[in-house]
């Protein structure tokens, strides 16, 4: 094992975080999505429970398994919107290097 001296390290994490929307949402005291929402289980105010996302903190970070030692070094814990379809075509299409191209050059 090596030692490393990670106080000037900036550390940048990023990712899907599939599922983070429960850890959130029973924070929340609400549901991210289902039938079997009730009235009482909804957060007072208003809760976007399409984008749970918006809601994060580092103590969803740490339920959905981060170590504590990773989270205490990120400064600022936020989010990203969500891509709609029209700049996922754009991202597919449209760089230099762009996949679609890829894809329709080896086939």
């Amino acid at each position: 094992m090596i030692t490393v001296n990670t106080e000037n390290t900036l550390f940048i994490c990023g990712g899907a975080f599939e599922g983070m929307s429960r850890f959130i949402g029973k924070r929340l005291n609400t549901r991210p999505l289902g039938f079997a929402a009730t009235a009482d289980s909804l957060h007072p105010g208003d809760i976007d429970k399409d984008n749970l996302l918006q809601f994060i903190s580092a103590q969803d970070l740490k339920s959905f398994g981060l170590i504590p030692e990773l989270i205490g070094r990120l400064p600022v814990v936020s989010f990203l919107n969500p891509l709609d379809a029209v700049a996922m075509r754009k991202i597919l299409t449209e760089p230099k290097n762009a996949l679609v191209k890829q894809y329709k050059k080896l086939v």
